[in-house]
C-alpha cells in the first residue's frame, strides 16, 4: 500500500515538469518570433516626419524633421509647396549592427518660412529605403499673421526670399571671413584717385542663409579721410554661395570722395543684432526613439539669443594723388571726371532789355557737386544774374548725371548780333590734364526799343548806364538790380502821418469786443442761474406736460374719442392746479376742486364732473361740445395763474 502511494506521487511530479517544460518552450518560441518580426522590421526601414510648432506667426520659422532609418536609405524628397519655403539646417546619422547587419538612422531638420498667414499642408516626404519608396502621413501646418514687430526705425533682415536675384557661380572667402554668421565687403571701382575725385563703391552685407538679423544702422565709412554720399535706405537683397556655403546678401552702391592727398585705408562699419538659435546638445536619440527627444531639436524651439554685433570690413589701402597746379584754368571750381557741355537759348529775336534764359547743360561721370555753373565770357553789353542749378543723377550713387543751369541774361545794346560761348573747366581722370569747354556762340537778333528808334541820345545813355530794361509808352525806366520800372509820378499823398492807432474812431472801436465780451458773461451766468432754479425747473415741467396734454384733447376731439379727450383735461387741470397749489397733480380731486376753487372756475369744476361720468356712467358728447369744453378749461386755467 505504500508503495503504490509513492509511484502516485512521481508521476504526479512527472507531469508538472512536463506541462512547465512545454508553456516555456511555447514562450520562448513566441519571443523569438517577434524579435524575428521586430528585426524584419527594422531591417525593411522607415520614415516619419513631424513639424514644430504646428502653429506659428506670420514671420516666425517652424522645424520640420524627418527621420529615415534602414540599412540603405536616400534623402527625404519634399514636394514644394506655395507659399512655404524649406532651408536645410541640420543632418545627423547614426549606426547600428544587429547580428551583423548593419543600418543606419538619419535625421533631417529644414527650417519652414511662411510668406503668407493661413493653413498649409505639407505633402507626405518620400524617400528610397532599402529600394523601396516609403511615405510619410501629410503635415498640417497654420500660420496666423502678422508676427512680432521689432524696433521700427531698424530694417529686418529675414532669410531669403526665392524671388529675389540669385547670383550664379561660387566664390571664396576673404581672409577672416572663415566660420562668420556675417560679415561686411567694400569694394572700391579702383584704389587709386584724386582729391575731390568721386569713386564709385560697393558695400556688401553678408548674413549665412537661415538666420535672422536686424539692422541698426546703415554702413558708414569709417575713415575721415574721405566723404561718402548719402547710402539709401533700402539695399538690394540677393543670394550668393561662398566656398559652398549660401548667404543672403544685402548691397548698397554709393560713390566717395577723398578730402587730403595721401595713402588711407577704406573700411566700413555696420552695426546689426543677429538672432542666433542655440544648437548645442547633449545627447543623440537611441535607436527606434523619437527624434523629437533630441536636444538639440528642443533647444532649438525652445531657446534662442540676441547678439549685438558691429561688423567691419577688412581694411584696403586708396592711394589720393594731389591735382596737379601746373595748367590749372582761373575759372576750375574743383570738377573732376569726365564731362560735356551744351548751351541753348530762350530766345533767337527779341528787343533790347528783354530777357533771355540761357540753358547749360554738364553731363557725365564725376563730382557734381564741385561742378558750378559755366562762366558767361563777354559780359560787356550784357546785363546777367546769378544762375540757378538743378541736378538729376543716372544711377544711385550719384556718379552719372546731368547738371543743368539756367541764367537769365538782358542784352543792352541793337548792336549785338549774338549770345558769346561759356566755358567750363574740370580736371579729366583720364588723361589727367586739366580740360576747358566751350559753347558755340548763339546767333541772335536784337531789335532797338521805342526810345531808341526815336534817336533820344539822352535816354539811351541813361539806359546803358542804368542797365535798364524795356520801357513803356510813358518813359518809364528800370532800375539797375531788376526788370521792374521807376514810377516816377507821385502816389496818393495824405495830409498828416499820424499812425492808425492814435484816431479816435479806432480807440472807441475796441471798446466794441470788450462789450460783446460783458455781455457774453452776463448772459451766460444768467442762463446758468435760471437753469438751476427749482422753480423755474418745475414751471418749464409743467407748461410741457399741459402742452402735450392739449395736444392729445385736440386729436381726441378729431377722433372723436370722449374718454380720452376728458382724461386728457383731468390732467391738464390736475397738473395746473398742482403747480399752483404745490401739490402732487394725482392727489387732486372733484371734492378739492369744488372746496378750493371760487365761483368763477365752475368751467374747471364741470370738466371734472364729466370726467367722472364720462368713466362710470358711458355718457357722451358731440365734437362741438367736446370742443367748446377743451377752450372753457384752456380759458380758466390761464385766469388762474393770473
Amino acid at each position: 500500500m505504500r508503495s503504490l502511494r509513492i509511484e502516485l506521487i512521481k508521476a504526479i511530479e512527472w507531469d508538472r515538469i512536463i506541462i512547465a517544460r512545454t508553456c516555456f518552450l511555447i514562450v520562448v518560441c513566441t519571443l523569438i518570433l517577434f524579435a524575428g518580426g521586430a528585426q524584419a522590421q527594422g531591417l525593411a526601414g522607415d520614415i516619419s516626419a513631424r513639424v514644430e510648432p504646428q502653429e506659428i506667426a506670420l514671420g516666425d520659422a517652424a522645424i520640420l524633421a524627418v527621420y529615415i532609418s534602414g540599412e540603405q536609405t536616400g534623402a527625404p524628397s519634399i514636394s514644394p509647396v506655395d507659399g512655404l519655403r524649406f532651408l536645410p539646417i541640420e543632418q545627423s546619422s547614426q549606426y547600428h549592427s544587429v547580428n551583423g547587419r548593419i543600418s543606419s538612422t538619419v535625421s533631417y531638420l529644414y527650417q519652414v518660412q511662411a510668406e503668407g498667414s493661413g493653413d498649409y499642408t505639407i505633402p507626405p516626404v518620400r524617400a528610397n529605403i532599402n529600394g523601396r519608396i516609403r511615405k510619410t502621413e501629410p503635415i498640417d501646418l497654420r500660420v496666423s499673421g502678422p508676427g512680432r514687430s521689432r524696433n521700427s526705425s531698424a530694417a529686418s533682415l529675414l532669410p531669403p526670399d526665392p524671388k529675389v536675384d540669385r547670383q550664379a557661380g561660387t566664390s571664396s572667402h576673404r581672409p577672416g571671413e572663415e566660420n562668420q554668421l556675417a560679415f561686411l565687403r567694400v569694394t572700391p571701382s579702383k584704389y587709386r584717385s584724386y582729391v575731390g575725385q568721386l569713386v564709385p563703391i560697393e558695400i556688401k552685407a553678408f548674413f549665412r542663409q537661415g538666420l535672422q538679423a536686424t539692422l541698426n544702422s546703415l554702413p558708414v565709412i569709417s575713415n575721415n579721410a574721405f566723404a561718402c554720399q548719402r547710402l539709401s535706405k533700402k539695399p538690394t537683397q540677393t543670394e550668393e554661395v561662398i566656398d559652398g556655403v549660401p548667404y543672403v546678401v544685402l548691397t548698397w552702391h554709393t560713390a566717395m570722395s577723398a578730402v587730403k592727398e595721401g595713402e588711407h585705408p577704406v573700411s566700413a562699419e555696420l552695426a546689426a543684432t543677429l538672432i542666433i538659435p542655440q544648437t548645442s546638445r547633449r545627447r543623440r536619440p537611441a535607436f527606434g526613439s523619437s527624434l523629437f527627444d533630441d536636444d538639440f531639436f528642443n533647444s532649438f524651439f525652445n531657446t534662442s539669443r540676441e547678439e549685438a554685433v558691429t561688423l567691419t570690413s577688412s581694411r584696403q589701402n586708396m592711394r589720393v594723388l594731389p591735382l596737379p597746379k601746373a595748367g590749372r584754368p582761373k575759372n576750375f571750381s574743383g570738377a573732376v571726371g569726365q564731362f560735356r557741355l551744351w548751351a541753348s537759348a530762350s530766345l533767337k529775336s527779341c528787343m533790347v532789355g528783354d530777357p533771355i534764359t540761357l540753358k547749360m547743360t554738364v553731363k557725365g561721370d564725376g563730382n557734381f557737386d564741385r561742378v558750378s555753373s559755366p562762366l558767361f565770357t563777354s559780359p560787356k553789353g550784357w546785363k546777367t544774374y546769378t544762375p540757378t542749378a538743378s541736378f538729376k543723377p543716372a544711377d544711385s550713387s550719384g556718379y552719372k548725371g546731368k547738371k543743368r543751369f539756367e541764367q537769365a541774361i538782358i542784352p543792352l545794346e541793337a548792336s549785338i548780333k549774338k549770345i558769346p560761348s561759356v566755358e567750363f573747366s574740370y580736371f579729366n581722370t583720364n588723361s589727367e590734364k586739366y580740360v576747358t569747354l566751350r559753347t558755340k556762340p548763339i546767333k541772335i537778333k536784337i531789335q532797338p526799343d521805342s526810345i531808341q528808334a526815336k534817336g533820344s541820345s539822352h535816354r539811351d545813355a541813361i539806359r546803358k548806364a542804368s542797365l535798364a530794361g524795356t520801357s513803356d509808352s510813358s518813359d518809364s525806366m528800370k532800375t539797375p538790380s531788376g526788370l521792374a520800372p521807376i514810377h516816377m509820378d507821385l502816389g496818393p499823398v495824405v495830409n498828416n502821418l499820424r499812425p492808425v492807432f492814435a484816431n479816435p474812431w479806432f480807440i472807441g472801436a475796441q471798446g466794441i469786443p470788450l462789450g460783446l465780451l460783458f455781455a457774453g458773461l452776463f448772459l451766460g451766468r444768467r442762463n446758468r442761474r435760471l437753469s438751476d432754479d427749482p422753480a423755474l425747473l418745475k414751471r418749464r415741467y409743467v407748461k410741457q406736460k399741459v402742452g402735450k396734454s392739449i395736444k392729445e384733447m385736440d386729436r381726441a376731439i378729431v377722433g372723436h374719442d370722449v374718454p380720452g379727450f376728458f382724461t386728457a383735461c383731468r390732467c391738464t387741470a390736475q397738473e395746473r392746479l398742482g403747480e399752483i397749489w404745490s401739490q402732487a397733480p394725482e392727489t387732486i380731486t372733484l371734492a378739492e376742486v369744488k372746496e378750493r376753487l371760487s365761483e368763477n372756475a365752475a368751467g374747471v369744476r364741470h370738466v371734472f364732473e364729466n370726467a367722472d361720468a364720462v368713466a362710470y356712467s358711458g355718457q357722451t358728447f358731440s365734437q362741438e361740445e367736446l370742443k367748446q369744453f377743451r377752450d372753457l378749461l384752456v380759458k380758466e386755467l390761464k385766469n388762474l395763474g393770473t
